[in-house]
């Protein structure tokens, strides 16, 4: 089978666990004996065209460097779509593929690409297809449970800290033109949704999609399981404070602040892993209140394990429905326990057993979880060992690839007779 992927962003370029994912994927295919390409966008530094593994990149696409900007967003609204359909139409001139496959922001391309006659998949992995906001935060302070009109947005950015990745400043918040382009660009992909056979990456998006009248089949993230193995085999270290791990972006929606306040005064070490617009605020707080935790850059994919490795809890206390939790899977193929939301996806990735769920943004919660992981190092270990083994039996590329190509199979069989 052949599969050309489209998708915004691609390793090394990694805004979140969707590039990761795609490129697991887009490997675990491969290795099954399918011909895999993906096209994705170029940035200084890499190459436009590449193989490795058995996947060929093209990087071809124009869009924004960084989704935290601004400008750079504005850029990917204007150029990513019309980008898509032009470099996908003189791919198909050189090649004849099977499948095409949209990631996340991709799927807003599909009505033209519908003229290929080329069946089409698209994976739900966030909510800018169904949040104008992408973060489904009401008003800034809960879940929310309607889907969004042109007025209710209005009145729900004016409360929000964020949007997107951005922070929500005066010229946002204020800015008729800005509401509009931002719900435009919602409303095209919420349009999308209804030309492509859609995969949700979880049963909580699987749900919200069908109260917008969509079906779609559950496949989850792929996890290169054994990329993380050799944390599993980690001696215990004696006499030492217990470490915990974040990883993630440094904003509100992600809950970082709640894990400072939560770490307050315990005899702990604890490290955060990300960028973000409240990275200055937090390393403030810190410094401030003699806090026992520390601020690094994010690093390459290929040494997470390693800060797995050093942690002996992961801390993933997302205050938005996560819509799956890649963390969470990671850290139980590391075989360390996870204090997580009770939220989103997360329920789903952090199971009886595996970790603890608390209340989105319940300190005290937070708190004793850390407390109780800390003092039983029995419990932790338990814990990992059973997210070990569900790690490997839900979410090993394996098993996931296997469901892929029985839903590419079923769907695109009804495309046979195409000219």
């Amino acid at each position: 089978m052949k599969i050309l992927f489209v998708s915004e962003y691609y390793p090394p370029r990694i805004m979140g666990g969707g590039e990761i994912n795609v490129e697991t994927a887009a490997k675990a295919l491969a290795k099954r004996g399918n011909e895999i390409f993906v096209l994705t966008s170029h940035h200084e530094g890499l190459k436009k065209t590449e193989t490795k593994e058995g996947v060929t990149v093209l990087r071809r696409l124009d869009t924004g460097s960084n989704p935290s900007e601004l400008a750079e967003n504005v850029k990917r609204s204007f150029l990513f779509s019309k980008s898509i359909v032009k470099e996908v139409k003189a791919f198909l001139k050189k090649e004849r593929v099977d499948i095409i496959h949209l990631i996340g922001a991709g799927i807003i391309a599909a009505q033209k690409l519908k003229e290929n006659k080329v069946p089409l998949f698209a994976t739900i992995e966030s909510y800018p297809a169904l949040c104008p906001k992408g973060d489904r935060i009401f008003h800034g302070r809960s879940e929310c449970a309607v889907k969004c009109s042109f007025p209710k947005f209005i009145s729900c950015q004016y409360d929000s800290g964020e949007i997107g990745k951005m922070k929500n400043r005066w010229y946002l918040k204020h800015n008729p033109a800005a509401w509009s382009l931002i719900y435009r660009h919602y409303a095209k992909l919420n349009e999308a949704l209804k030309h492509c056979h859609l995969i949700a990456i979880s049963g909580y998006v699987q749900g919200l999609l069908l109260q917008q009248g969509h079906e779609s089949e559950v496949i989850p993230n792929f996890l290169d399981v054994e990329m993380f193995a050799t944390t599993v085999k980690n001696k215990p270290r004696k006499n030492e404070k217990t470490k915990i791990l974040y990883l993630g972006s440094l904003i509100r929606s992600k809950g970082s602040e709640v894990l400072l306040e939560a770490i307050k005064g315990l005899d702990i070490e604890c490290r955060l892993y990300g960028e973000g617009i409240l990275k200055e605020e937090l390393q403030r707080k810190i410094q401030e209140q003699g806090l026992p935790a520390a601020i690094f850059s994010p690093v390459p994919y290929a040494e997470i394990p390693s800060l797995y490795a050093y942690a002996d809890i992961v801390a993933f206390p997302s205050l938005w429905p996560e819509p799956f939790g890649r963390i969470a899977i990671e850290a139980m193929a590391a075989g360390k326990p996870v204090i997580g939301s009770a939220i989103g996806g997360i329920k789903e990735t952090i199971t009886k057993g595996t970790g603890i769920l608390v209340d989105p943004g319940n300190v005290q919660q937070l708190r004793k979880a850390i407390e109780l992981l800390m003092h039983d190092p029995a419990l932790r270990k338990n814990m990992g060992l059973k997210g070990r083994r569900i790690a490997k039996e839900l979410y090993a590329e394996e098993r996931v690839a296997d469901q892929l190509l029985l839903m590419y199979k079923s769907k695109a069989s009804l495309y046979q007779n195409r000219p």
